[in-house]
């Protein structure tokens, strides 16, 4: 049986990240921040509470002051790269909200969601002032990195898997639509699926509004005709008549059973 994907926070993770920071961090304690995070009921912790646990933490063993903190993590945060180091998104989530901190908590996602995504820890600023976070999304639509760029879209979504769910984009996604509309054509596949999962996202909650898009943006590229494939899939499993028609599958398909209906997308 494979083993858990918490496992992947264990002591030998925790020992090597701490190294790690006592390399340019002296006065960080590797063997206090180990037995820390790894106090009971840490077994029983899921992967999340892990996650959380070394964030909360390791901010125990960092600087107090917030700049400091990330100052330190800047220094090897380039060597901390892929699924594990969601922590230095993370906490910039945990530690970061303040108003004070706006600007240096934006910049700090941005830096690190190349090496470890932070489409779970714009969440909380985004249900905080979704004004002004996707006024900073629009700004990351434009980014000439495409993570960066994907952080745009996949922070946005609605209703995204193991990310807090925005329920005032449920309810409305129109402060959405500006960034999908921005990224509907880019030449990166990595952020045509956010944008097609995002439109797919939203046609849970208002299938009108992503018939409108498909409507408007079928034809216009190659890239953009791939996004609102994808992002009608679940319409099409549905049998949306208006995407059976708009995909050609209306005349061909009237009789058929849905379960034949032609869904690799």
């Amino acid at each position: 049986m494979a083993e858990p994907l918490k496992a992947m926070y264990n002591e030998g993770f925790l020992r090597s990240f701490g190294m790690k920071l006592r390399r340019v961090y002296s006065a960080f304690n590797t063997d206090d921040f180990v037995a820390a995070a790894m106090k009971e009921p840490w077994e029983a912790l899921e992967l999340k509470a892990r996650m959380r646990r070394i964030t909360e933490t390791l901010g125990a063993y960092l600087p107090a002051d917030y700049e400091e903190a990330l100052a330190v993590l800047y220094e090897i945060d380039r060597e901390c790269t892929g699924f594990p180091y969601l922590i230095f998104p993370d906490f910039v989530e945990v530690y970061g909200q303040g108003d004070e901190h706006w600007e240096l908590s934006m910049a700090a996602l941005e830096r690190f969601t190349p090496g470890s995504s932070a489409e779970f820890a714009v969440r909380p600023f985004m249900l905080r002032d979704p004004q002004r976070m996707m006024a900073q999304m629009q700004v990351w639509s434009h980014h000439d990195n495409e993570h960066v760029r994907r952080l745009a879209s996949e922070g946005s979504r609605p209703r995204l898997p193991w990310g807090q769910a925005l329920p005032m984009f449920k309810l409305d996604p129109s402060p959405v639509l500006p960034v999908l509309e921005q990224l509907k054509a880019d030449p990166s596949l990595y952020v045509r699926k956010s944008v097609a999962n995002n439109l797919n996202d939203i046609a849970k909650d208002h299938p009108d509004v992503v018939i409108g898009i498909a409507r408007r943006w079928k034809g216009v590229s190659e890239h953009t005709d791939w996004i609102v494939r994808h992002g009608c899939r679940s319409l099409i499993r549905q049998a949306n008549p208006e995407i059976m028609a708009l995909f050609g599958y209306a005349d061909e398909t009237e009789d058929m059973p849905l379960v034949l209906l032609p869904l690799c997308l």
